[in-house]
């Protein structure tokens, strides 16, 4: 039996950055009455978009065609740690905290870039978030600027963000196989090393695992008497995630899917600084790409 024949109503809880949101799919109506936009992103924050947009995203798709609830946690411009903390806390503190069940419950997480970081800012007037996007210089406060040289020169390598990536997935994994929740997670594209979306590359995991040295120091035996140099094997840990969309198969990501599947629209095309995002007509047929991945998996 199904977790769609055990529920009276399944619940689709999503997450992601951008391309879960739905970028850049702005009313025509919206665009005319606001014409001092200076980028087509400004009418994310826009609340009298969200009913044109939200129908017209992949999650609402989805939902339609699994006949569930929609939650779309989804915020733009995220990165992945940010995206995890948010699914575990709004079921944690929604469900588990309160002893309300996760039966009918279905995850779907997908992945933004993995280079993308996040850090808590603070100084005598500021206590915030700060989303480093090593691709984009974007900066509220001039401290955060010598950071961003500082991590982009030093600090912004594959050695230390497809590790974090790997460790994020497991512990999405981790979590919902712990309380029994049904889900899949997908990387939505990997935008290193080139800020153009056309030259925005496929992620294979295991490809860049084989490429990377990973070392450190660990303790060697349980009396702690000495130590040796070894190398972490995050193939192991990445083998152990499960429910990934096309794990280390060609076309894995929600770009490069779109990209092939012969659409007229794949991006979307309204106003100043537009096409970084997927058009309706893309979220349209992700949502069926899901949906097939979902019933040839037997993931519900």
């Amino acid at each position: 039996m199904s977790l769609l024949d055990s529920v009276d109503k399944l619940t689709l809880i999503t997450n992601g950055d951008s391309w879960t949101f739905g970028s850049e799919i702005v009313s025509p109506e919206l665009v005319k009455e606001n014409p001092d936009a200076t980028h087509v992103c400004q009418y994310d924050f826009y609340e009298n978009n969200d009913a044109y947009r939200v129908p017209r995203t992949y999650p609402s798709y989805l939902a339609e065609k699994l006949n569930a609830d929609v939650v779309n946690l989804a915020w733009p411009a995220d990165d992945n740690g940010s995206i995890l903390r948010r699914t575990i806390d709004y079921i944690t503190t929604n469900y588990i905290a309160v002893n309300r069940s996760t039966d009918d419950l279905f995850v779907v997480v997908g992945w933004s870039s993995p280079e993308r970081n996040s850090f808590w800012f603070k100084d005598d007037n500021t206590s915030e978030p700060f989303r480093l996007w090593p691709n984009v210089p974007n900066f509220t406060h001039k401290a955060q600027e010598k950071f961003w040289e500082l991590y982009v020169a030093y600090l912004w390598n594959p050695e230390e963000y497809i590790p974090r990536f790997i460790l994020n997935c497991i512990q999405l994994d981790n979590f919902c196989r712990a309380h029994d929740i049904k889900f899949l997670q997908f990387n939505a594209f990997y935008q290193t090393p080139n800020s153009n979306i056309d030259a925005w590359q496929e992620l294979n995991i295991q490809q860049e695992l084989n490429k990377l040295k990973l070392s450190g120091y660990q303790y060697t035996n349980s009396n702690l008497k000495y130590r040796q140099h070894n190398l972490f094997d995050y193939s192991a840990i990445w083998n152990n995630v499960r429910n990934f969309y096309k794990k280390d198969q060609p076309n894995s990501t929600f770009k490069s899917f779109i990209d092939n599947a012969g659409l007229e629209h794949p991006y979307c095309n309204i106003g100043q600084g537009a096409g970084w995002h997927p058009s309706p007509q893309a979220h349209q047929a992700w949502a069926q790409e899901l949906y097939r991945y979902i019933q040839e998996n037997n993931l519900l």
